[in-house]
């Protein structure tokens, strides 16, 4: 017998846009929108839906926003596909608590509250320290590495995470 895995994604994957057709076709995953709104105490669907890249792409909202997605993409596949669910779940760095949320051991609720809760304390960890890290994409390994020696200039930089074949994080000082 065949057995089904759901796999969630880390920081990184948000895109402005993202989700605004689930909430189009599907009330309850609009509604998990509006009630992600009122957890976090800004308009996360507004910054899902249209933006701006820039404060999208924050620590402090990228993460709210990914698991509020992934927690729309469940609740539309609970709609149209009950048969479809998953044996095992798991996920990418903050991945994980869409994948104990799928798994039904977190509610949708406490599950978004230590999400943003951990985009706090990631921003305060970064603004605290001298360095800093950035994905890159669409390049391989051989070419970040290159890069990352040549814009070095004696300082530290180097490739530290391997997502997925296109995307490494870079990290220095």
């Amino acid at each position: 017998m065949m057995k089904t895995a759901f796999l969630f994604p880390g920081q990184g994957a948000q895109v402005v846009g993202m989700g605004k057709d689930i909430a189009e076709h599907c009330p309850a995953a609009a509604d998990l929108f509006e009630k992600a709104n009122e957890i976090v105490g800004y308009d996360l669907r507004h910054l899902c839906f249209e933006g701006p890249e820039e404060a999208l792409n924050t620590t402090t909202v990228s993460q709210p926003a990914i698991f509020t997605v992934t927690a729309a993409l469940l609740e539309l596949l609970r709609q149209t596909h009950p048969e479809l669910w998953p044996d095992v779940t798991a996920g990418l760095s903050m991945g994980e608590y869409s994948a104990l949320y799928a798994a039904g051991l977190m509610s949708f609720e406490d599950a978004l509250k230590l999400v943003q809760e951990r985009g706090r304390a990631m921003q305060a960890a970064a603004d605290a320290s001298n360095g800093s890290m950035v994905s890159i994409l669409g390049l391989d390994e051989e070419k970040v590495r290159a890069l990352c020696r040549q814009a070095a200039q004696g300082d530290i930089l180097e490739p530290v995470n391997f997502n997925c074949p296109g995307q490494i994080v870079i990290s220095g000082s």
